[in-house]
Order: C-alpha cells, then structure tokens, then sequence
C-alpha cells in the first residue's frame, strides 16, 4: 500500500475530517501539543511545537548607491567547504573580491579525524550589482533560507545578524554575539573594485577586526547602512 493510500484509509477508519485537523492544529497555542486519534485499528497522531522568539538585529547587504556587498550564511557545515568555496570566488572572479573575513556564529566543533565543523558569517566587502551577488551565491553552499531572504521580505536585501543568539549546548543555555574569526586568504588580496567603507566600518566596531588588510582599497565616500530588527528562534532567555 502506498503512503498516499494509507493515509485516506486511516482517515477512512478514524472517521476524521481533514479540515478539521487543519482548524484544531490552528487554534493551538503554546509550546508543544499533540493531537491523537485512535480506534481498534489505528492509532494516529500528530504534534505541533511552536519555537520561543527573540528579536535580533541584523546589518543589510545594500550600499547607499544601491549596489551590495556580499555576504555568507553557513549553517552546521564543515569548515573546509567554506575555504573552498571562497577560493573559488577568487578563482573565477580574480579581479572582484578583496579578502574575506570570516566569523563564527556558534563554538566550533572538532570532530574526530580532525575535521572541523561550525556555523559561520562570511563578509567580503567589494561592492558588486544585485544580479552579481546571486551569481555569487549560487556558487557557494551557504543555508539555502539565506539565499531566499530577499525574496520574502520587504526590504529585498540579505542579512547578517550582529546581536546575541541563545541555544544550549548539554543543557547549558549559551549566547553569543558573532564573533571575528579570521581573514582569508592569509595573504593580503587587494580588490580593484570599490569597496564600501560604511560596511567595513561597521564591521571593524562590531567583529573587533583589527587588521588594516583593506586599508589601501579603493573606499567608496558613502555612510550609510540599513539596520534590520527580526524574530528568530531561541532555545532560552536565561543564562
């Protein structure tokens, strides 16, 4: 029998109503239910968790002159294919970046055989045209919901957070601004393209970069930057 199949017969023997499932788990409110219907043959449930939020503060990617920067949302991922996949930013478009500077949004982890593991922000700071950074991007492993953010909101831009997070780590509820990290390439990379010195200076305040690799760049004599406040899960607001 195939799932589709069984799911009508369940349906068929419980004697429910589909739309009626929909308006119950609806109505719900809270932070974890489960709804469980049951006769001689079936037993059939369902559960709905409703995650706590927590506002955050996020920077846009967009320059006051209306072109971008780009920016880097890696989730849980390893941290070679990060590596690589700058490295072939560079490798394609040598004459479109400067260096990247990376943080971590959460402790890494080291896993056995020496490979590490983590969630990082990736900022390069070489201004580029909308179409360029979805070019970019789909070159790039970065969370796929990142990659989606301007088309669900209303101010069409990507996003990187700069407030505190809360999740738990063995029980222990931890929070954690992003955190600098490192340049990469280790060697200074210079971009010929204008950078923008609004976004580097926010970042230089906020991630503690104190390293001058983008000083001789060719700064752009904008100021402005957009904020952003959103909601986003949390796992506790103590601690």
């Amino acid at each position: 029998m195939s799932i589709e199949a069984l799911r009508k017969d369940i349906i068929e023997r419980l004697e429910i109503d589909p739309s009626e499932i929909y308006k119950t788990f609806q109505s719900l409110e809270g932070t974890r239910h489960i709804i469980q219907y049951q006769n001689p043959d079936y037993t059939f449930s369902m559960s709905k968790t409703f995650k706590p939020k927590v506002e955050c503060f996020g920077i846009t990617n967009r320059c006051q002159d209306g072109k971008f920067v780009l920016f880097l949302d890696y989730d849980k991922i390893y941290k070679e294919i990060v590596y690589k996949n700058l490295d072939n930013l560079l490798k394609k478009y040598p004459k479109n970046f400067g260096n990247f500077y990376i943080a971590t949004t959460e402790p890494e982890e080291k896993l056995t055989g020496g490979q590490i593991k983590g969630s990082y922000h990736v900022i390069n700071f070489s201004k580029h045209y909308k179409y360029q950074i979805e070019d970019y991007l789909n070159l790039c492993d970065v969370d796929p919901y990142f990659k989606e953010i301007p088309l669900k909101t209303a101010h069409k831009c990507h996003v990187l957070r700069f407030s505190k997070k809360y999740w738990k780590i063995d029980g222990q509820t931890q929070k954690q601004q992003p955190k600098f990290l490192e340049i990469h390439p280790g060697n200074r990379v210079i971009s010929p393209k204008e950078s923008s010195y609004a976004h580097y200076k926010f970042f230089k305040a906020h991630w503690g970069i104190t390293d001058l690799a983008n000083a001789k760049h060719r700064f752009d004599s904008l100021y402005k930057i957009e904020l952003h406040k959103y909601s986003t899960p949390k796992v506790s607001n103590d601690g």
